[in-house]
């Protein structure tokens, strides 16, 4: 399995910018009585949530998944470079 460098630095980074985000969340939403800010916010985290299941699916195993025989009717065949020779 590859490793991934320095992946403690990656996820507390990671983990900082989710937790900086929403205390100004809550800012936002509980503070502030802003309605254009409120919609923002509200919507980076929707837009959060699709892209958090889009790379779910993207990167799961049984997106990936699949039986020789789809596999090999899937792929194409390469012409053959003597044939006009």
């Amino acid at each position: 399995m590859p490793k991934v460098p320095h992946s403690q630095i990656v996820i507390l980074f990671c983990l900082l910018a989710i937790a900086g985000y929403a205390a100004c969340s809550y800012w936002a939403i509980e503070i502030s009585h802003d309605a254009a800010i409120r919609g923002d916010v509200v919507g980076t985290w929707k837009s959060f949530a699709v892209a958090a299941f889009a790379f779910w699916v993207g990167s799961s195993s049984g997106g990936k998944a699949r039986d020789a025989a789809s596999q090999a009717a899937e792929t194409p065949t390469p012409p053959d470079p003597n044939a006009g020779a």
